[in-house]
């Protein structure tokens, strides 16, 4: 019980957090899987980057309060393409509504060309199951306490 309330708290503290915060925890959580932050601010959609095994990986943080709904599926799937990434990464918040995963269904040759991995706060935080499959398509995890911010 004591771990889900301290992850229930993260989450909470992340999702309630000003606009500025969750950018700059955005950067940090694509530190923490190996990649290479965005850019400060305004970033283009893209809140981190890197590569493994010759594959571009594109990561996308949307710390919002909301669950990420099907409207915001055209805009993961063109940053995909625009950064020319094979592998595709992006952390919600407070998860997915079925219709962003239903979406995704929609295109059959979207898992061919991409490998996506949906996670949520929830997923790093407890390290599930999801989280676990997503890591082996990405660079080693960084200890954060180890890396200096950009």
């Amino acid at each position: 019980m004591t771990d889900f309330l301290a992850t229930e708290a993260l989450v909470n503290g992340i999702l309630y957090a000003d606009a500025t915060l969750k950018g700059e925890l955005g950067r940090r959580f694509a530190q923490y899987l190996g990649l290479t932050p965005g850019d400060i601010g305004s970033d283009g959609g893209c809140d981190g980057s890197g590569e493994i095994k010759g594959k571009r990986i594109y990561f996308q943080s949307k710390l919002e309060r909301d669950r990420l709904d099907a409207s915001r599926v055209a805009e993961f799937y063109g940053n995909l393409g625009l950064h020319q990434a094979q592998i595709g990464v992006i952390i919600a918040g407070a998860r997915y509504t079925i219709g962003f995963a239903q979406r995704l269904a929609k295109d059959p040759q979207l898992h061919q060309r991409y490998q996506l991995h949906l996670l949520s706060l929830r997923d790093i935080f407890e390290e599930t199951e999801t989280f676990q499959k997503a890591v082996l398509n990405l660079p080693p995890l960084r200890n954060l306490s180890q890396v200096v911010s950009q």
